[in-house]
């Protein structure tokens, strides 16, 4: 088993987005961070279809038990009367290999100009863990024509439930939908990576769609995530009995508040925000932030630091942000998520920063030469896992704030950073220029 504590818990507001799409996964399943008023727009604005076989009823299976323990705002129906939300399910799921039936499917329902559709989902059943990479580009490529001939539409991506009897397999398929949404822009609600974590942001890395859990893949079972955790929180609102196909009720739970969450941001939504605080030593460190700040300029970002304290600011380029006679001038411009920053400080501090996460899998351009960037995922990662990517020809060496470096000896790529963090930055030299993605593992 590969069982993670989330390290930093962010005055969470779950908040995950890929740049001007949406992605609802395991930080998306806190009702109290989404308006009421947000969650009443959504049921005035969209008229959802919803095909699914029993793995995709675990959605409406939690979104039932929201309705039946809470009512208002969380009420839904096939027709949208009483102001409840129009969600109408059809049968089917997105089928095995190249299979495309779903598409002609949603052409007749959306051809039917008295359902007034405008938001199509599918979910798959057992189709991803078989799926190819092939098959997987058939279905995003079908799914892009629904979106070019139904400009009006919008239409939710969805990742294949857990399935440790695949797990290499489903693991490539589902980050090949992933990294798609992510380069342009689609919702995803990302079904796996809610069934990866607990409600503690526990992560399990070996997990099967019924919330077991096992040694790796195929292994030996250790347990069960979702009985665990709610033995040990009676009477949590997110253990409330269902009937949850294949699965324990807080899976379906967890994926009735990430539906709502995700229908709010479809409705307008911008978000609530995450804080993170950043502390800083004496001397010189590199230092970066995954939240994109709510107001970026530096000297903002920056007011509650701006003393004796600090010496200076300087970013890739050779910016400053530092002290000229009374006045402290900002030769950076604005905070920005995917680069790092060297700070020069003359006594410890720290500040901290507010505004929205950046998606871990942001892609970074780096450019030959030396830059200093940020370490986006939540979770510490090793510096080989982290840099993985970009480990050929093209990278010179990765170093951190003590001078540890990641590099090559001979034939082999030496680790002597240990692990990467959330909140330290990296000064990378490039040979030529790349694009680093952090991967998906937390």
């Amino acid at each position: 088993m590969k069982k993670v504590a989330f390290i930093l818990i962010l005055s969470m507001s779950g908040i995950s987005m890929l740049a001007q799409g949406v992605l609802a996964d395991h930080l998306c399943t806190d009702l109290s961070t989404i308006p009421e008023e947000w969650i009443i727009q959504a049921k005035n604005d969209l008229r959802i279809y919803y095909g699914h076989t029993s793995h995709g009823s675990q959605i409406t299976s939690g979104m039932s038990n929201l309705q039946s323990h809470i009512g208002e705002p969380y009420t839904f129906n096939s027709n949208g009367s009483g102001g409840a939300l129009f969600y109408k399910e059809g049968g089917g799921d997105l089928g095995h290999n190249g299979d495309t039936t779903w598409a002609q499917t949603t052409r007749n329902v959306l051809n039917n100009g008295g359902f007034d559709i405008n938001v199509v989902m599918w979910s798959w059943c057992g189709g991803c863990s078989d799926n190819t990479e092939e098959g997987i580009n058939i279905y995003l490529d079908k799914m892009t024509e629904l979106e070019n001939d139904y400009p009006g539409v919008q239409f939710v991506y969805m990742t294949g439930h857990l399935d440790i009897w695949s797990w290499e397999n489903l693991k490539a398929r589902n980050q090949q939908i992933r990294d798609y949404c992510i380069a342009n822009n689609k919702i995803l609600f990302d079904f796996a990576d809610i069934e990866s974590y607990d409600p503690d942001y526990t992560f399990f890395e070996y997990a099967n769609d019924n919330c077991n859990y096992y040694s790796g893949p195929g292994g030996s079972l250790l347990g069960n995530w979702a009985i665990e955790w709610c033995e040990a929180n009676p009477g949590s609102d997110l253990c409330w009995a269902c009937s949850c196909a294949h699965s324990e009720a807080l899976n379906c739970n967890l994926k009735g508040r990430a539906f709502w969450w995700m229908a709010a941001k479809m409705a307008g939504w911008g978000g609530g925000t995450a804080s993170q605080e950043i502390s800083l030593n004496t001397g010189f460190q590199f230092k970066s932030s995954n939240i994109s700040p709510d107001s970026p300029d530096m000297l903002i970002v920056l007011s509650d630091i701006l003393n004796d304290n600090l010496s200076f600011v300087r970013d890739s380029e050779g910016n400053m942000l530092r002290k000229i006679g009374p006045n402290w001038v900002n030769g950076i411009g604005d905070w920005i998520s995917v680069e790092g920053y060297l700070f020069k400080m003359n006594a410890s501090e720290t500040f901290t920063i507010e505004g929205i996460i950046t998606n871990p899998q942001t892609p970074i351009v780096l450019s030959e030469g030396f830059q200093f960037v940020s370490y986006l995922p939540e979770n510490s990662m090793d510096a080989l896992t982290a840099f993985e990517n970009i480990l050929s020809d093209n990278l010179g060496y990765v170093r951190d704030s003590d001078g540890n470096m990641l590099r090559k000896i001979g034939s082999n790529w030496v680790n002597g950073i240990g692990n990467c963090n959330l909140g330290e930055g990296y000064m990378i030299k490039m040979n030529n220029a790349d694009v680093l993605v952090y991967p998906f593992v937390k």
